[in-house]
């Protein structure tokens, strides 16, 4: 197993960040930031009378603070997201800045990914699939709403959350045998694009093309300017990969993919098999 880089180093169990929240052990890592499992205290409000319930801790990478473009983007994930309420879109607790440190501090879900989910079940129940899907759209319809469209939509940016208290260490699985067993979460909206609203929220992205190949629309894949639509696209994607077991077009270079939305129509083909 390679070793985590120097720069990626994690924050040890214990530390305090930010005056109020206490972190307890990694549950989440990418390339610019670690999510934590962490608990409240000390001055924060919510921490006070009964015990507060933990929080999901995205802290970036302490290199990478000084890079403006990523330090903005993930300051102007904060500010969409306190635009956002809905049942199905993680819910953002607080913003902090720790001598330098940027964390966001977020709801915590009791559960897994779903491309974990699919990595260790297989393909879903159609039934299943379908509620999971009616949640995603849930979650979309009030980004839509408000002027947001995610853009980086993929089974990686979904959370399926057990309803049920599990004892113990071990993360729960989601009971896939009945679909009104399951409640999603979508999460990450640092991609997202802003069509309305706020200003200060705006992203420079003259000539950048933003998103996971495998769940492009054609116009994101192109460059081209992309609205609500590119995101229903990307649930469409969704629904098949939950029902067939891979996205459409998979296994190719993300170029190769990306054209793949553009030109070919294989999903047919893998829908009759």
């Amino acid at each position: 197993m390679s070793e985590r880089p120097a720069h990626h180093a994690v924050l040890p169990s214990g530390t305090l960040v930010g005056g109020r929240f206490r972190i307890d052990r990694v549950i989440g890592e990418g390339s610019q930031s670690v999510v934590y499992r962490a608990e409240r205290e000390g001055d924060d409000p919510a921490s006070a009378g009964d015990t507060a319930p933990p929080v999901a801790l995205k802290v970036i990478h302490r290199h990478l603070c000084g890079n403006a473009q990523i330090s903005q983007r993930f300051q102007r994930e904060a500010r969409i997201l306190r635009r956002l309420e809905g049942e199905h879109v993680v819910r953002l607790l607080d913003f902090v800045e720790d001598d330098g440190l940027l964390a966001i501090a977020l709801e915590l879900v009791e559960g897994v990914s779903l491309e974990a989910m699919l990595a260790d079940r297989g393909p879903l129940e159609l039934g299943v699939a379908i509620e999971i899907l009616l949640q995603v759209c849930a979650a979309l319809g009030a980004a839509h709403a408000n002027g947001i469209v995610h853009r980086d939509l993929k089974t990686a940016n979904v959370l399926v959350e057990h309803p049920a208290t599990i004892a113990g260490d071990a993360p729960p699985k989601p009971r896939t045998s009945s679909a009104g067993s399951i409640r999603v979460k979508v999460v990450d909206f640092g991609l997202s694009k802003v069509l309305q609203g706020d200003p200060g929220i705006a992203l420079t992205e003259q000539g950048m093309i933003f998103g996971t190949p495998e769940y492009m629309a054609p116009e994101q894949a192109r460059g081209d300017e992309v609205d609500a639509r590119a995101d229903l696209y990307a649930a469409g994607i969704m629904l098949y990969e939950m029902v067939v077991g891979t996205p459409p077009f998979s296994g190719r270079s993300p170029l190769g993919t990306m054209s793949a939305h553009l030109s070919e129509r294989s999903t047919a083909r893998a829908w009759r098999k």
